[in-house]
């Protein structure tokens, strides 16, 4: 992966007590979650500028073939750089699948019906177990959209497996239900 918006990652491999591990470059700056958590719902158009950031990300690493699996507020550092704010990182592409796992030369991390990811962000494909691609990335980015501007989750239980349930089969309120005081148009 080489992108502006992606973390650099200069190597990975099995140390010699079988750790694996993924060197990569240090990112000065603030999680999407601290910045959410301290400044409360960000406004829609800052929202949707560091959603189309993270959007270019996972676009450069679908191209490649790598879908995340594990996008989420904490992945996602904005930083500072000049006059310009909100520069979004895309980190931790450490549980990354690669899309083609037919291929008989790819050693993919986990295989098919392995859940990995955060329940909070996880599309249901991904809770089932099913093939992934993309789509599973842009699901989260959905989720993490819709905690940006509401401050809140999209669904909201006190298990895991009633937030996997909800990811199933509920759908969220509108934000502008959470949020009447924005002027969110309906697209």
């Amino acid at each position: 992966l080489s992108h502006p918006n992606t973390v650099n990652v200069y190597d990975f491999g099995q140390d010699t007590d079988g750790s694996l591990f993924i060197a990569m470059e240090y990112i000065e700056g603030r999680s999407m979650r601290d910045v959410v958590a301290k400044e409360g719902p960000l406004a829609p158009a800052r929202a949707l500028n560091i959603a189309a950031q993270v959007a270019t990300s996972l676009a450069d690493a679908h191209a490649l073939g790598i879908v995340h699996r594990d996008l989420k507020p904490d992945n996602v550092m904005l930083q500072e750089r000049g006059r310009q704010r909100d520069v979004v990182r895309v980190l931790d592409f450490g549980i990354a699948k690669l899309r083609d796992d037919s291929r008989a030369t790819q050693q993919a991390m986990t295989q098919a019906g392995d859940m990995l990811g955060t329940p909070q962000y996880m599309a249901p494909e991904q809770i089932k177990g099913e093939a992934i691609d993309g789509r599973t990335d842009v699901y989260a980015l959905g989720c993490m959209l819709y905690e940006m501007v509401t401050g809140r989750m999209p669904f909201e239980a006190p298990t895991i497996m009633a937030m996997l349930s909800k990811h199933l089969i509920e759908a969220p309120v509108p934000p502008s239900e959470l949020r009447p005081d924005l002027p969110l148009a309906p697209a």
